[in-house]
């Protein structure tokens, strides 16, 4: 009976291990995700044109307009954002997935899903990475004010926390913050989309302050669902938790920063004066 025992734990543990082999195999063969340094290229690259070859090789040059680029960059995250959305609520059995066992996933052997929500969490990484363009638009268009602490410190961490999560961390919960997040851009690149129509448009824009709202909810939601996954002793890694409610922490105290000094300190000085 002993023996049997034995034979059967180590059967396990060598199909537990081959399951993990072939996993890792499947995402080694991914773009980006076989080693770090694509990804850390990427950023370098990003970084050290925004911080300094840009501002430099636009300090001669008037700015460019770029309208028309910009409005195909804001659909094309409108359509990509709606997407990701689009399959998770369209999806036979994705959001009843996560709502069974979202704290508790399904051993992967036996999770159909499991590829699925893999190559989902690529999409999202894809997804941070252009969303660096906008950065470059503001440096073509000579807006380096607009290029702020926190700009950069969002567009770098997710790009790079998403990386570490798909490549390593494998978090199914992470399925749910990263499909609300690809909502609120859609909202948002909506937003651009129709403000670069021109003013004839623009005058109907009055909800933009409420994008920021929609984005501090969304900081919010995402730590209470990280708390929660603690609370409850879910079968999540701890390192997931501390990375995101960390990065997701200073993102959400720099805007809150950017709404107080936007949306209330300034109109209360214009009043003053």
């Amino acid at each position: 009976m002993v023996e049997g025992t034995m034979a059967d734990t180590r059967h396990f543990v060598n199909t537990t291990q081959e399951a993990h082999n072939d996993e890792e195999k499947l995402l080694n063969s991914w773009l980006l995700l076989a080693s770090p340094w694509p990804v850390a290229a990427i950023l370098t690259a990003y970084l050290t044109f925004v911080l300094w070859l840009g501002p430099r090789l636009m300090a001669t040059r008037k700015p460019y307009q770029l309208k028309l680029p910009m409005m195909i960059y804001n659909l094309y995250q409108v359509i990509y954002n709606g997407c990701l959305v689009g399959w998770f609520f369209t999806h036979p059995t994705a959001l009843s997935y996560i709502i069974q066992h979202g704290c508790h996933p399904l051993d992967p052997r036996e999770n159909p899903l499991r590829t699925e929500l893999h190559l989902a969490s690529w999409c999202y990484l894809f997804a941070k990475i252009v969303d660096m363009i906008d950065t470059i638009f503001m440096i073509l268009r000579k807006k380096n004010s607009h290029v702020t602490f926190l700009h950069l410190y969002h567009h770098t961490s997710m790009v790079a926390f998403s990386w570490l999560s798909v490549k390593y961390i494998q978090a199914e919960q992470g399925i749910v913050l990263g499909v609300l997040n690809s909502f609120v851009h859609v909202v948002m690149y909506t937003y651009y989309f129709l403000a670069g129509l021109g003013p004839d448009v623009q005058k109907f824009l009055w909800w933009k302050k409420y994008i920021t709202k929609l984005q501090l909810t969304q900081f919010v939601f995402a730590i209470a669902f990280m708390v929660y996954l603690f609370y409850n002793r879910c079968s999540v890694s701890q390192v997931y938790n501390v990375i995101w409610v960390t990065n997701v922490g200073v993102i959400m105290a720099l805007f809150v920063n950017f709404y107080i000094q936007t949306y209330i300190k300034k109109p209360s000085v214009k009043k003053t004066k």
